[in-house]
């Protein structure tokens, strides 16, 4: 695709400017079976999406087949589209803006299809022989990918980057009598000689062996801490409070609440698409706006709404660079990117000595249909263990928990110093709360 040319030709045809933006996604996956490889499955798209303002209208086009004999149909169909559209409120295709860039302190080293078949078997071997009621390793694999973004329009813009994962992924079985529970777990691997396998096949075997001889909890409301992964989950199906576009809308239940209190004091929550401790970084959302690190919620206190230039310009702000697509056939939406709540002083163990006794969430399941997003009201089936004295007594299963999101946000008793991004765009550490109501027996 030469994409100056299309560029040019739409200019030519009425378009006031325009722009093109590609993903390339590439992946790798290598599943490992009973003793054996069982999948080696390798995957490349490139996707384009086509952008441009034709008689007052943002127009967007979606497509895989971008030879440049397909120019002049699919520019003649997007004249097309824009007759059909009827709001008058259009984004804006941006200038470019000189910026410092961050590069990613990631040094991935790529192993060899025998070095990553010598992980898998090791892995396998491992995991079965962390506990002896370990009776299958039900998922093993290896991922690679790579993801690529590039943008360039007729005002001069002309942006690159990249992204990079490699993990090792695996779910393994517990059983005892005519009971089975399965865990799984994702360990990133930035060099994978320095790969800890006998550390991830023991943290593995025990997070499905703790889920054995589970209890129903009474009825009733307890003091709860989230542990890291699930309070993860839930604090990212609620991300959209910050979103400009939800808040102008007044969707969201924030749309008012522009510097007031709305979570603890304890809790601080950052977005920073530049965060090189993250697995992948963002110097440019999707529309081109160079990214920065902002303060969505300062020591409780509602500090700073996420934008595009849609939603920036419906609320006569500027758009904070959080323009980003689900993927290439999407419209820019509005979404944190390296989004996380900040960590505190006290491990989960600590966090547990000081409830003394409670319930701890390690798994929430539900997210989907549980949620009320208007509300914030919830109600999820979960699991986990109860504490007693401040030590780990039993597992916890068939439970549901129910709450108010911004007002367990607001009783907030302590928040856990574990944060961990491994692959993720939104990560919490563990939050202790002073109660929540969970239905059992």
């Amino acid at each position: 695709m030469n994409k100056q040319k299309w560029i040019d030709y739409a200019l030519q045809q009425g378009f006031a400017d325009f722009e093109v933006y590609q993903s390339l996604s590439s992946e790798k996956k290598v599943t490992w079976f009973e003793g054996q490889m069982d999948t080696f499955v390798t995957s490349r798209v490139l996707g384009t999406a086509l952008r441009g303002t034709y008689a007052g209208k943002m127009v967007n086009l979606a497509t895989e087949d971008t030879s440049d004999d397909q120019m002049e149909d699919l520019i003649a169909r997007m004249k097309e589209q824009a007759g059909a559209i009827q709001t008058s409120e259009t984004a804006v295709i941006a200038e470019p803006v000189q910026c410092e860039e961050v590069k990613s302190t990631k040094n991935w080293i790529r192993p060899d299809n025998e070095q990553i078949l010598r992980i898998l078997k090791e892995a396998e071997e491992k995991i079965r022989k962390a506990d002896e009621r370990i009776i299958q390793v039900s998922r093993l694999q290896w991922i690679e990918s790579k993801e690529t973004r590039e943008i360039i329009n007729s005002k001069g813009m002309h942006i690159y980057d990249e992204s990079r994962l490699q993990a090792l992924a695996a779910g393994a079985a517990a059983s005892a009598g005519n009971e089975v529970k399965d865990s799984f777990r994702v360990e990133v691997a930035e060099d994978p000689a320095k790969l800890d396998i006998g550390e991830f096949a023991a943290k593995l075997a025990e997070d499905a062996v703790n889920k054995l001889d589970a209890e129903q909890l009474e009825s009733g409301t307890y003091p709860v801490i989230f542990e890291k992964g699930a309070m993860t989950s839930l604090f990212s199906a609620f991300t959209g409070l910050f979103s400009g576009d939800l808040i102008g809308k007044g969707i969201s239940p924030l749309h008012d609440r522009l510097n007031t209190q709305i979570f603890s004091d304890l809790i601080t929550v950052v977005d920073d698409p530049r965060n090189t401790d993250a697995v992948s970084l963002a110097n440019f959302d999707d529309e081109g706006t160079p990214t920065c690190r902002k303060v969505l919620v300062d020591r409780g206190v509602f500090r700073t709404i996420l934008h595009n230039t849609r939603s920036a310009a419906r609320m006569n702000a500027e758009t904070s660079g959080n323009g980003f697509k689900s993927s290439y056939t999407s419209p820019v939406g509005v979404s944190p990117y390296n989004c996380y709540i900040e960590p505190g002083e006290k491990t989960l163990d600590e966090l547990c000595e000081d409830m003394k006794d409670g319930y701890v969430i390690t798994d929430l399941a539900g997210l989907h249909a549980g949620i009320d997003f208007v509300t914030t009201n919830f109600s999820l089936q979960c699991s986990g263990y109860w504490v007693k004295d401040g030590k780990r007594d039993h597992s916890v299963t068939l439970v549901t928990v129910a709450a108010n999101f911004l007002e367990m946000m607001s009783s907030v008793t302590a928040v856990g110093s574990d944060l961990e991004w491994k692959h993720h765009t939104v990560v919490t550490p563990s939050i202790a709360f002073k109660g929540c109501a969970v239905a059992g027996k």
